[in-house]
């Protein structure tokens, strides 16, 4: 005969294993998606401050102080998905300080 314990520790077991595997397959489903597109540059730099760029790439705009944006995101998928915003052409798409 089963034990008020035993049937505890069975339930608890089954719902820690059914939690787990959400918890694990859930993040897994998110990162095969599609990489969001944005509309503007705007509406990337409120997710991405700095920007996204192809993993390499450089800033290449040239000002006066120029300092080159090295902060922004790295994420090949996503920058292509946004490529349109890439002004300059230099893998970076809305690359901001």
């Amino acid at each position: 005969m089963l034990t008020h314990r035993r049937i505890t520790s069975a339930v608890l077991t089954f719902v820690l294993a059914a939690t787990m595997s959400v918890g694990i397959a859930a993040p897994a489903a998110e990162a095969a998606g599609k990489p969001r597109v944005f509309a503007n540059c705007t509406q990337l730099n409120k997710v991405y401050r700095h920007g996204v760029g192809q993993v390499g790439a450089h800033d290449k705009s040239r000002s006066k102080n120029f300092r080159p944006v090295t902060t922004f995101t790295r994420d090949d998928a996503l920058y292509q998905a946004n490529r349109a915003r890439d002004a300059d052409n230099d893998g970076i798409a809305c690359e901001k300080r």
